[in-house]
């Protein structure tokens, strides 16, 4: 088991390595400068499992590996040895029978092993929602220790994450530029979309974005539907509760278009100034403005069109589908 963790530690390092060597050569060319983003100051490295932190175990439990392909060696002394797949690799299972399930279907679905699968849940560190089958990222969840530059999402679509992004620039405000940015689409085998606030010193730097610390997380909740149809019916494919955060995820496995689905977000401003630049910010990346009057998460679907949003104080409802850039359709110009 401990070679197999360390084998995964070394695949993930030499990930981590391919990607900055693709962010880096990604900018080296004649575009505009622009400022770049990041989860934090630190940084990016892989997880390291170790004996303490490890969630995956080796299990003989049939129904934890449902539908992937293991068996069972029986030693001399009568005990069993770990359960493997069909290539004799340590299956990796997690104490929550309904995750293990979730794992095996995302696979099935994706055409993949489950063992792939719940290796790669377990190297994010995601954690499960039983009740709607789907994987999110937790308040500190590693990631929020490492960076993430924009040239990211252009290398994302190399490992099979093909989604739409846009970048939403407001302030400054609380001494600080922020920055929202929301994706959509397909991470591998699920279907999710994500949510983060950053902010930038420019006293400090002015080209740099880092994560959010506790003191300035926003409050919201979001929701996905996989069509604008959905949407209308209030069809939603899961729900993230209403949280403090600085980055709110959801991940569900399934077949999934970045262009069609939609994402729904409520968020709240930390003062009316900030929601009067936010405002202007939302105006000038191209969403459209509903006004304001009676809202409830219920009915977003008949009180919004997509990529458009309602202003209610400090709080806002927001539907997007179109705007944006595709990570996976390569940019025109500079």
């Amino acid at each position: 088991m401990k070679d197999e963790r360390r084998l995964t530690m070394r695949i993930a390092a030499a990930l981590a390595a391919l990607v900055l060597v693709i962010c880096v050569l990604s900018s080296c060319g004649p575009k505009e400068e622009e400022p770049e983003i990041t989860r934090s100051a630190v940084t990016i490295i892989a997880p390291i499992h170790t004996e303490d932190n490890y969630r995956g175990e080796a299990t003989t439990d049939p129904d934890a590996t449902k539908n992937a392909a293991t068996t069972a060696a029986t030693k001399k002394d009568g005990t069993t040895a770990p359960a493997t797949t069909a290539d004799n690799r340590p299956a990796v299972t997690f104490e929550n029978p309904l995750e293990n399930e979730a794992i095996s279907q995302a696979a099935n679905s994706g055409g993949t092993s489950a063992r792939d699968v719940a290796e790669f849940v377990s190297i994010m560190g995601y954690d499960y929602d039983p009740n709607q089958g789907i994987f999110y990222t937790s308040l500190d969840n590693w990631q929020r220790q490492g960076n993430f530059v924009a040239h990211y999402d252009t290398a994302a679509h190399y490992i099979n994450m093909n989604y739409k992004t846009i970048r939403i620039d407001f302030g400054p405000t609380e001494g600080y530029n922020w920055r929202m940015q929301l994706w959509k689409g397909e991470y591998g085998v699920f279907g999710g979309c994500e949510a983060g606030i950053y902010t930038q010193n420019p006293d400090t730097n002015n080209m740099l974005y880092t994560g959010v610390d506790d003191a300035h997380m926003l409050q919201w909740e979001s929701a996905l539907y996989l069509n604008e149809a959905d949407f209308k019916a209030n069809n939603a494919w899961f729900y993230r509760e209403w949280q403090s955060h600085w980055w709110l995820t959801g991940f569900k496995s399934g077949v999934v278009n970045p262009e069609e689905i939609v994402m729904f977000l409520h968020v709240r401003m930390r003062s009316a100034q900030m929601a009067n630049q936010f405002e202007e910010a939302l105006l000038k990346s191209g969403f459209t403005n509903l006004g304001s009057g009676s809202f409830l998460r219920k009915d977003a679907g008949s009180n919004l069109e997509v990529d458009s949003f309602k202003k209610l104080g400090t709080h806002f409802y927001i539907a997007w589908r179109d705007l944006g850039e595709l990570n996976y359709q390569q940019r025109t110009g500079n």
